[in-house]
């Protein structure tokens, strides 16, 4: 089983290993015993748990078939440093939430993190959240295309936010990433920009 984590134990990022839990002596191999790996079948809920190590620190997991649950719940991946913080602890717990499968909350907290960009951008904060993304667009912070990107990500965090259907997983995972990937446009990828200039300017 190939998995890798974010460890909740020694925060880093990392592979898992599972672990043999049962070894085998059959009649005149004694000297090659069969080592095997374990895992436990839930027939009610058809689905496979089993242990695994941090390759980084050696803390034990809990895991379910490919790692669609895991116990302790792993570190959500880092959220750039250049993302002004209000933002990026929006973003943080929008993954938080994604962790532990609370989907609706997961872009409920992404749309909270598009409004929260339109708003230290300069949008009145007491506007809807479409009027701040069209503000942007007109004064030209963001193109047509990313436009686009804080519209979905409105749309899909509306309907986590009133009842109605759930979310689903794929829906939430794809969602967080275009508010990642919003945020990092918008201020990651200029700061990149600005270093590599003043490198070469030194030059």
């Amino acid at each position: 089983m190939n998995l890798s984590i974010y460890c909740p134990f020694c925060h880093k990022y990392t592979s898992v290993e599972q672990l043999i839990t049962s070894t085998r002596t059959y009649v005149g191999s004694s000297s090659n015993p069969i080592t095997t790996s374990v895992s436990w079948y839930d027939s009610t809920n058809k689905v496979s748990w089993w242990m695994g190590k941090c390759n980084s620190c050696g803390g034990i997991l809990l895991i379910q078939d490919d790692g669609k649950k895991i116990y302790p719940t792993p570190e959500p991946s880092p959220t750039d440093k250049s993302i002004p913080e209000i933002i990026r602890q929006d973003i943080i717990e929008a993954k938080l939430c994604f962790n532990v499968s609370a989907f609706n909350a997961t872009v409920v907290m992404a749309r909270r993190s598009i409004e929260s960009i339109c708003i230290d951008k300069g949008a009145d904060k007491n506007d809807r959240l479409h009027q701040q993304i069209n503000k942007m667009r007109n004064q030209g912070i963001i193109t047509e295309e990313l436009k686009s990107w804080a519209t979905e990500v409105r749309f899909v965090g509306n309907d986590g936010a009133h009842p109605g259907d759930l979310v689903q997983k794929d829906d939430a995972e794809a969602i967080l990433k275009l508010a990642e990937q919003f945020a990092e446009v918008i201020y990651v990828l200029p700061e990149l920009a600005k270093e590599l200039k003043a490198k070469r300017e030194k030059k």
